[in-house]
């Protein structure tokens, strides 16, 4: 049996470079960090370069990387494609207090692939993609209160840090009528009693609770695949409902496709055959830059036309459409082909084969819930459906896999994601290596 002292232990041996620049970060950075997700404790590898599949560290350390920078890499590190067209871009300008016509190519493109984005902008993060999408549907509406759904993650605007990932304590309230809680300090006054929290694949108390609040509810936001409150899949009648209700009673209906829109080239509306109001993006969108973009029904967008007065929202920006993002989100979503999702799908439900057939194996309790080419690893006998399934997962043992796996070679955080240049060898090392793993399993 292999401890995770041990694991630790030996993943400083590894990682010295690492550990001194950590030293280095706390005396500039809050806690060496500048990055709240990426944070590792004693210490996070400090990232050298990457090339295709893999990322190389400051102590000469490659690692298979499962990760891609949270989702966003579908093509891999420094994919030829997207280092071209940066490279001839950068020589051309970084950005202009005007437009360009990459922006318009670039929403051109967005709109053809997902038809609900009638009229889209641009901005340079999820959380500001989110933060502009809340406050058209309270402008449109003309009512205070969003809803989302317990657990779910959408960036750092203060709605969104409502009932982020909380402890599953009596605090939260029932399951079929959670409560709005603060999942961190220093947001706006009354900003919990604005939030309507909702239950994830509960759709006959989320219609309840929808129309009991729906003279007072501008919209109700949802990650479709609920990714980072533990990636349960929806069930099919569960997003019909959201969509029939939101649409009988004029509150608009927001897809956070920041993540899942990885499932497919329409997104995961486009799976689903589900078309909501408004749309938020980022990620995969900008090619591995800092993008993002929201869009949705022209008469709802129309708030952003400055065409006729001041717009009822104005919103600026010294990135929004930046040529550098366009060009790497251009190049990205042009290369993801029809086949090219064909291959990282079933590359995907492969890996998730093999990792159960591992678990099986070992007679270790564990199951994999995928969504095109995202995988989540759970050490539980069933795929949860909602956040307080998902939340008794095993912390303590995804912390040993992760030290474990970065060890061996390979990077993941509680599962990851697929790129376009992965193979069946690169799937077929992260199936041994969890093989290996549970061989020296001490739990």
């Amino acid at each position: 049996m292999l401890s995770l002292d041990q694991l630790i232990a030996d993943y400083g041996d590894q990682n010295p470079h690492s550990q001194r620049l950590f030293k280095r970060a706390r005396e500039v950075l809050p806690g060496g960090n500048t990055r709240t997700g990426v944070f590792v404790n004693p210490f996070p590898i400090y990232i050298d370069r990457g090339e295709g599949v893999d990322i190389h560290d400051v102590d000469g350390n490659r690692r298979l990387d499962f990760v891609n920078n949270a989702t966003a890499l579908i093509l891999g590190h420094a994919h030829p494609a997207v280092s071209k067209a940066l490279c001839q871009r950068v020589v051309s300008g970084t950005a202009f207090f005007s437009p360009t016509p990459l922006e318009i190519e670039w929403a051109e493109l967005l709109s053809a692939r997902v038809p609900s984005l009638e009229h889209l902008r641009f901005c340079s993060s999820g959380t500001e993609a989110v933060g502009n999408a809340l406050r058209v549907a309270r402008a449109f509406t003309g009512r205070p209160k969003i809803a989302k759904f317990e657990g779910a993650y959408h960036g750092i605007d203060d709605p969104a840090l409502i009932s982020y990932v909380p402890p599953v304590t009596p605090a939260l309230g029932p399951e079929d009528a959670p409560n709005a809680v603060l999942s961190c300090a220093g947001l706006a006054p009354a900003t919990a009693e604005n939030v309507l929290v909702l239950p994830f694949n509960n759709a006959r108390a989320c219609e309840r609770l929808i129309r009991h609040n729906a003279e007072e509810l501008a919209c109700v936001i949802i990650d479709p695949l609920s990714t980072a409150a533990g990636m349960a899949l929806p069930d099919p009648e569960f997003l019909a409902t959201l969509r029939a209700v939101t649409r009988e009673l004029d509150i608009l209906l927001i897809f956070d496709e920041i993540v899942s829109f990885r499932m497919a080239s329409g997104g995961t509306q486009a799976a689903y055959n589900i078309a909501p109001d408004l749309t938020c993006l980022g990620k995969v969108i900008a090619g591995g830059t800092p993008a993002g973009a929201f869009g949705g029904r022209k008469d709802a967008m129309a708030l952003y036309d400055p065409t006729d007065g001041s717009p009822a929202i104005p919103q600026s920006g010294t990135y929004n459409g930046n040529p550098l993002a366009a060009v790497a989100g251009l190049a990205t979503l042009k290369a993801m082909t029809a086949d090219a999702y064909r291959h990282i799908h079933d590359l995907t439900r492969y890996i998730a084969a093999g990792l159960n057939d591992a678990f099986k194996s070992a007679d270790t309790p564990g199951s994999i819930v995928v969504a095109g080419s995202l995988f989540r690893i759970y050490f539980l006998d069933h795929a949860p459906a909602n956040y307080r399934q998902a939340a008794r997962d095993s912390s303590e043992k995804h912390r040993w896999l992760y030290f474990y796996l970065l060890n061996y070679g390979i990077a993941i955080r509680q599962g990851g994601c697929v790129s376009l240049p992965m193979t069946t060898d690169h799937a077929d090392r992260l199936i041994e290596g969890l093989r290996e793993g549970l061989r020296v399993w001490p739990y």
